[in-house]
């Protein structure tokens, strides 16, 4: 594949305009692009007026297509911060089938100069790796959601076919390269999809008034109207969303719970402090609902959130599928997120993922071929042994793949950082007991006092289980035991983290974390002296010496207990009635491929978010975007694809598939 195929092949002419060479056409007005976004887009939504007519707390949802250079969402987000209110919000959904490279899109930005202050933003944050699927990208009171892809397919991604979940969008760019340019594009499946992700009444406007474009917004159910273009363009096309058609169900719905219309919630209660409860409590939070968060536990972070030094990594994959698609897109996000929500306790000098077995070896080398072709190299690229040597202050025996702006962060600092927000309470000391669903909401018991809240969200561990709820989640406990020595003379020389069979984190007030034991369903936190030691000899594969300085004096430590499911993804979602599933599906027994359109019962606004494993400060915060996307109603910060892979219903639907 070459790097023609995945990102935009541009051409800068002499008067300094980008063009694709894959189109022969220009991203934007030779007069001036920024007014002509302005006229088209802005004025013939009406945005202006009906952003100063918004209310406290309100939110829109602009979709569009082509995200191109980012001028139409950057127009967008400067009016939105001059016109809607100081505490609404904006969501931008948008689709590219080739993405500029990051240096392509900062050159065509910068001919802006008035955009650059949002311009930088935007530079700062865009994805290192633009691989196919969804892209999050916050910017305080505006929000990115960029999908890589065909449009039509990029579209289709988005939505989980429940028009109460799906209708998000109140207005639409319809850009993109001129129709007699990319005819591709414009097919009845985008009118289709963009209608369905479209609310009832929602607004386009496009500067083209091509026939296939009418004729598709037409049958798509939109009414047309035609009025002056912009600059030599004599006219363009504004309308809005007349009759909506229902959701055409394509596969079983055993994802989306048979409830009445969403309603968000204000006031969700968060069991656990640790990264999970966190995170989640903070993206709630800062959609303005109140959270109570309670954690059995001294402090945030007492559990397995609990270590002195917590490694950010992810299991790179060079194929598409789940796991690999969630581990890329979670590491890019938690890398964004610590550096803008705990940037004081996150230490991001680097992570070394190193191939010590030929097998490990093989699959980075893939893995390096597919960073080349994306030119990701801030991301991620392979070194050999000399290289890792040069960059870890170390001699390493091992080459790997590099991660430049990965490391290592505060955990229990990180938890308690998050939880700072003027809309979250804490409690401590806290253990909930058990969970009484009530006529709205759910009454939330403890040993000694009752509380009450419209949702629930459980995250704690491998202690999900303890209620009658969630007994039937997969959630297999892992005891993992983490050593800590201090910093000797050779030691201090490492200067950035290692991860293999084992890893180690660079010297942090004198002293080095470094593990960890995995004991598959073992519960018990004692320190043990024999997994000590398996942590040295671990460690002596990759830094012997250092091992050996270690050993001469005590090591102490710390054993907690995760949770991970069966195929290893976190499981983010609403809590199904196990009952219901089994009689609403019983027929996939028979044939696991059957479309059943009905929709079983699901617990009432209660959702769970468990299973992070090994990679929880990796996992969490894209994990809880999700969450928040169900809890709230919005669109999904991952493909309806990943949303279901992530599913706490997922394993009960595949064990009615084999007739378990």
């Amino acid at each position: 594949m070459s790097d023609k195929d995945l990102h935009a092949d541009i051409e800068w002419r002499d008067d300094g305009l980008p063009l694709s060479r894959a189109f022969d056409d220009i991203y934007f007005s030779t007069a001036s692009g920024l007014e002509e976004s302005r006229y088209v887009f802005l004025q013939q939504n009406d945005l202006p007026r009906r952003w100063a007519e918004l209310g406290d707390g309100d939110s829109f949802t602009i979709g569009e297509t082509g995200f191109g250079t980012g001028l139409n969402f950057l127009a967008a987000w400067e009016l939105w911060l001059q016109a809607a209110p100081a505490n609404a919000h904006l969501n931008f959904i948008t689709v590219e089938k080739y993405p500029l490279r990051a240096e392509d899109l900062q050159r065509a930005l910068a001919l802006w100069p008035q955009l650059q202050p949002l311009a930088e933003q935007l530079s700062e944050r865009y994805p290192p790796l633009l691989a196919r699927g969804v892209h999050r990208l916050h910017f305080g009171r505006v929000s990115l959601t960029l999908v890589i892809g065909e449009a039509s397919e990029a579209f289709r991604s988005l939505r989980l076919e429940d028009d109460n979940r799906d209708r998000h969008v109140d207005a639409w760019f319809l850009d993109g390269f001129a129709p007699s340019k990319n005819p591709d594009m414009w097919t009845p499946e985008l009118f289709e999809n963009i209608a369905a992700l479209s609310k009832a009444g929602a607004t386009f406007a496009t500067f083209t008034c091509a026939g296939l474009v009418k004729r598709g917004l037409q049958d798509a159910g939109f009414t047309l109207k035609k009025v002056p273009g912009f600059g030599h363009k004599r006219e363009m096309l504004r309308g809005q969303l007349e009759t909506t058609a229902p959701t055409r169900i394509s596969a079983t719905p055993w994802h989306l719970p048979h409830t009445a219309t969403q309603r968000r919630p204000k006031t969700v209660a968060v069991i656990g402090a640790g990264v999970s409860g966190a995170t989640v409590a903070r993206a709630l939070a800062e959609r303005g609902i109140a959270v109570q968060v309670f954690d059995q536990g001294s402090q945030p972070g007492a559990g397995a959130s609990g270590n002195e030094q917590g490694i950010l990594y992810a299991k790179l994959s060079p194929k598409p599928g789940p796991n690999g698609d969630f581990n890329l897109h979670a590491l890019m996000f938690a890398q964004r997120y610590y550096r803008e929500h705990c940037a004081d306790v996150t230490h991001f000098g680097g992570l070394l993922q190193l191939a010590q077995s030929d097998k490990e070896q093989q699959l980075q080398q893939q893995i390096g071929q597919l960073l080349d072709q994306h030119k990701a190299e801030q991301l991620a690229r392979m070194v050999n042994a000399e290289e890792a040597s040069a960059i870890a202050g170390v001699p390493l025996n091992f080459g790997g793949l590099y991660f430049p702006t990965a490391g290592w962060i505060e955990p229990q600092r990180v938890c308690a950082t998050l939880l700072q927000h003027r809309n979250i309470a804490l409690h401590c000391a806290t253990r909930i007991d058990t969970l009484i669903p009530q006529e709205a909401g759910w009454q939330l018991c403890s040993a000694d006092q009752e509380y009450t809240a419209d949702a629930v969200v459980i995250c704690s561990a491998h202690g999900i289980r303890q209620f009658a709820q969630t007994t039937a989640l997969p959630l297999r406990p892992i005891r993992g035991q983490v050593s800590n020595a201090p910093a000797s003379t050779n030691s201090r020389q490492l200067q950035t983290t290692l991860c293999g069979e084992g890893y180690i984190a660079p010297v942090f007030r004198e002293r080095h974390s470094f593990g960890a034991t995995f004991k598959l369903k073992e519960t018990e936190t004692e320190l043990r002296e024999e997994e000590h030691r398996e942590n040295l000899d671990t460690l002596a594969e990759l830094l012997p010496q250092v091992a050996a300085d270690f050993a001469q004096h005590p090591v102490s430590g710390r054993a907690a207990v995760r949770a991970a499911t069966p195929d290893y993804l976190p499981m983010a979602g609403p809590v199904p009635d196990w009952e219901s599933v089994d009689e609403t599906y019983a027929d996939l027994r028979k044939n696991r491929k059957l479309l059943i359109q009905q929709q079983a019962a699901y617990q009432p606004a209660l959702y769970v978010l468990g299973g992070l494993g090994s990679r929880g400060f990796t996992y969490a915060p894209l994990a809880a975007e999700v969450l928040a996307g169900w809890l709230c109603g919005e669109a999904m910060p991952v493909s309806a694809e990943l949303v279901k892979a992530l599913h706490p219903a997922r394993f009960a639907i595949r064990a009615l598939g084999k007739n378990r």
